[in-house]
């Protein structure tokens, strides 16, 4: 819950011809960390400095602010016209970074408030040459999972690393349940095999056929 002086609150949602808002990018490529402003000026918060100049408005996705958890993606672009950027995103230590986006509302007498509106992993990236652009797709924390940089959850783009991989083609047919992070019931007819860990995070085959 956020909570706010009655002075700010005022200042938040009352009349206030100064007030504006801006965007913070936060983000971890190859270890380094990356901070962003599409102000037009350096902004200072939590103890980094967001640099102008590589982001506008327009530059990051539509965000919609719900209370319940969403696992959509956010596009943002980034220009790449001094470089900066190109060889973290040439690396292979891009995939996975941590990335935050943050709205400050701020009016003349300075910050009121700073929203974390969305907050995810980096899982794609696209070098734009005509354009001098970068596009990073950035997966909410709610749809986070490992995966080999490149690779995406359909049979085409798995089997270019995995060539006899066919899971994803029988995805839409899966009907036994898998327990995720969290002891799957046991029952008795279940078989167990030499070097099982008998955690019970994932049923056993045999225990529900």
């Amino acid at each position: 819950m956020i909570s706010l002086s009655a002075e700010d609150l005022e200042r938040f949602k009352g009349y206030n011809p100064t007030r504006y808002s801006c965007l913070l990018l936060k983000m971890q490529l190859n270890g380094d960390w990356i901070y962003l402003t599409d102000k037009d000026v350096p902004v200072t918060y939590a103890g980094a400095t967001y640099i102008p100049g590589y982001i506008t408005s327009k530059s990051i996705g539509d965000i919609e602010i719900t209370s319940e958890p969403a696992t959509n993606d956010v596009s943002v672009t980034l220009d790449a016209r001094d470089g900066a950027f190109v060889s973290y995103f040439l690396q292979e230590g891009w995939m996975n970074g941590s990335a935050t986006i943050y709205e400050q509302f701020a009016d003349e007498s300075g910050v009121i408030l700073t929203l974390n509106i969305f907050q995810g992993l980096i899982d794609s990236r696209d070098l734009v040459p005509e354009t001098q652009k970068i596009d990073v797709g950035i997966a909410s924390v709610w749809a986070d999972f490992e995966k080999q940089s490149g690779t995406k959850t359909n049979s085409g783009s798995q089997q270019r690393y995995y060539p006899s991989d066919t899971a994803f083609d029988h995805v839409a047919r899966a009907q036994r349940k898998i327990y995720w992070g969290k002891p799957a019931p046991v029952t008795t007819t279940a078989t167990t095999t030499s070097g099982a860990s008998g955690s019970g995070i994932f049923a056993n085959p045999n225990s529900e056929l």
